[in-house]
């Protein structure tokens, strides 16, 4: 594990000595919050019918004024959500994230020229994303809470979260939702890691909060002693490195595995880990060898926009119109995939053109998929590299999916 130096001038802290952090807005237990997502036929007001339907909907305004640990930002236009131990540490390779570029925009005149600019109501919406890897740890991984949040994040649907960093000036916004994930581990031409990219959408009625504190490695008392290699150089002075508690590694092909069943319950990660097991013997050539896998998952949500606030009972809670859009709805999920392996005896696992498949990227990102549609494989035959063959598939609900917060797992593709 490389030390952290700092090799800045006046002690001003570089980029990568600060953190990002992940929380989720509404955990699965808070059936309160989900209660939203229920809608009487008989209207909003005034109930004249009391049979309804569920949706997947989410009132930004009611969802940031029920966050646990709420508070009001100064400026009364936001909420926020107290920094605590919900908010757990991602360390990403990359963080981007837009509060908001496009929102002024020229006033029409006879002119054509621009006389004055207004602001865009509908423009007022947070936009981001980010990449980092899941880690293996040889003592704790502090990065695990933050996967499990956003292996939720990838397996409910439109999912609320925040985050924050611990730069001062850096302010982000929420409910943010993902719009894209992307999980991929390539071993084309070399044993490549898994890597996860991010991409969001949200509102803008909470903010990040103050006092973000900068996460810092567990240190053991004692120092790594590491001199130069080349002595002659006269630059033979001892440097002391800290040694960390935590070594960490990035999660590798090495460590995915996938196998063509479905697996569910409490045990079924185990289940599959014994069939992956039981396929491969040492005395025999593997059948398959994955040279990559990937998973996509696209979310296309749609905002609307209404007069800034809301009600809760008699009163009556006003926000200014940089708050942003009131709803979020998902008007489609897609989710893809594709699995290239390398088969050394000319073998094809996909005899159907549906099926079922389990893909395991690492630490919590395990996806049994019940409903499996193959589309026709990709042949690549390069003589003295082998025969590789290309899977793409798309995923269908299975037979019997519940909404989030009703103390169900079944709510998506996966199982």
């Amino acid at each position: 594990m490389p030390d952290i130096i700092n090799n800045v001038i006046n002690g001003i802290y570089p980029a990568s000595g600060h953190n990002i952090y992940v929380c989720e807005l509404a955990p699965t237990n808070t059936a309160y919050l989900y209660s939203q997502q229920f809608k009487n036929f008989g209207g909003y007001r005034i109930v004249k019918n009391t049979k309804g339907s569920r949706s997947h909907l989410w009132d930004l305004y009611f969802l940031s004024a029920n966050m646990t640990s709420r508070g009001t930002h100064p400026s009364l236009n936001f909420f926020y959500k107290r920094f605590s131990s919900d908010y757990k540490p991602l360390y990403c390779s990359n963080f981007t994230d837009n509060a908001g570029a496009d929102i002024y925009q020229p006033v029409q005149n006879f002119s054509g020229l621009s006389v004055l600019n207004h602001p865009t109501f509908t423009n007022y919406k947070y936009s981001g994303s980010f990449s980092f890897n899941p880690i293996l740890s040889t003592n704790v991984n502090r990065q695990y809470s933050a996967e499990i949040i956003l292996y939720r994040a990838s397996f409910i649907p439109l999912y609320p979260l925040l985050f924050c960093s611990s730069i001062p000036t850096h302010k982000s916004f929420g409910p943010a939702f993902l719009s894209s994930f992307q999980i991929t581990a390539d071993g084309t031409n070399q044993l490549g890691d898994v890597d996860i990219s991010c991409s969001l959408v949200g509102g803008r009625s909470v903010i990040s909060p103050e006092g973000v504190t900068v996460y810092r490695p567990f240190l053991n008392n004692n120092y790594i002693q590491m001199k130069t290699l080349n002595e002659s150089d006269n630059q033979n002075n001892t440097i002391e490195s800290n040694n960390f508690q935590d070594k960490y590694r990035a999660i590798n092909l090495s460590d995915c595995a996938f196998y063509p069943a479905l697996f569910t319950g409490k045990t079924a990660f185990r289940d599959f880990a014994k069939a992956v097991q039981n396929s491969y013997s040492s005395n025999n050539m593997p059948v398959y060898k994955i040279v990559s896998m990937s998973l996509s998952i696209q979310q296309s949500i749609d905002f609307t926009y209404t007069y800034p606030g809301y009600s809760i009972g008699n009163n009556l809670i006003e926000f200014t119109d940089v708050a942003g859009p009131r709803f979020a709805s998902l008007s489609r999920r897609l989710v893809t995939g594709s699995l290239k392996i390398f088969s050394p005896q000319n073998y094809s696992f996909v005899n159907t053109n549906a099926s079922s498949l389990t893909l395991y990227f690492g630490s919590v990102f395990f996806y049994s998929m019940k409903n499996v549609d193959w589309q026709q494989p990709v042949i690549t035959i390069n003589p003295g590299n082998g025969y590789f063959i290309e899977y793409n598939f798309t995923v269908r609900l299975t037979e019997e999916t519940y909404y989030g917060g009703l103390g169900n797992a079944r709510v998506s593709e996966f199982l």
